[in-house]
């Protein structure tokens, strides 16, 4: 086998650290996708859920702008939610125009049911990590989303 034709393998650290985040980020989607389909919920319910629960009652329209899901798509989800008894619309008092959604009692068992999953499958992910290491890791994470997700930034991609 000549040299041309011999693959090796890339050397460490020659990835960047977009591929490898990429990487990262897609094993983490399919262990908490994983973890939740077994409760019977998708990871774009369990979003709902969480939004609506931290930042309590709001619009259709800013839940799907925080959230950058498609009206329409949001619209189909938020039905599914409510038909499982996960959420409220309620006319908005100040603008009967619009709909706030909530989360009704059951929202919050399913819930923390859900976030009780999501956070085993991520201590088995950061399993190679001292608990420093690991707080050092998520502040890093939280600083960078916070910037990257911002509203109106001209950094902002699909958060």
């Amino acid at each position: 086998m000549s040299a041309a034709t011999t693959k090796t393998a890339p050397e460490a650290g020659t990835a960047g650290w977009t591929l490898l985040a990429m990487r990262l980020a897609r094993v983490a989607g399919y262990r908490v996708g994983h973890a939740l389909e077994e409760l019977g919920m998708r990871t774009h319910e369990f979003a709902v859920l969480h939004y609506v629960r931290d930042a309590g009652p709001l619009s259709q329209q800013d839940l799907g702008r925080a959230l950058r899901i498609n009206p329409s798509n949001l619209v189909a989800l938020l039905d599914a939610l409510q038909a499982d008894g996960l959420i409220v619309r309620a006319r908005d008092p100040e603008d009967r125009r619009r709909h706030l959604v909530g989360l009704t009692a059951d929202g919050r068992q399913r819930l923390q049911r859900a976030r009780r999953a999501a956070e085993d499958a991520e201590q088995q992910l950061l399993s190679p990590l001292s608990p420093a290491e690991r707080r050092a890791f998520v502040g890093v994470l939280e600083r960078l989303a916070t910037d990257a997700c911002r509203p109106g930034s001209h950094r902002s991609g699909r958060c």
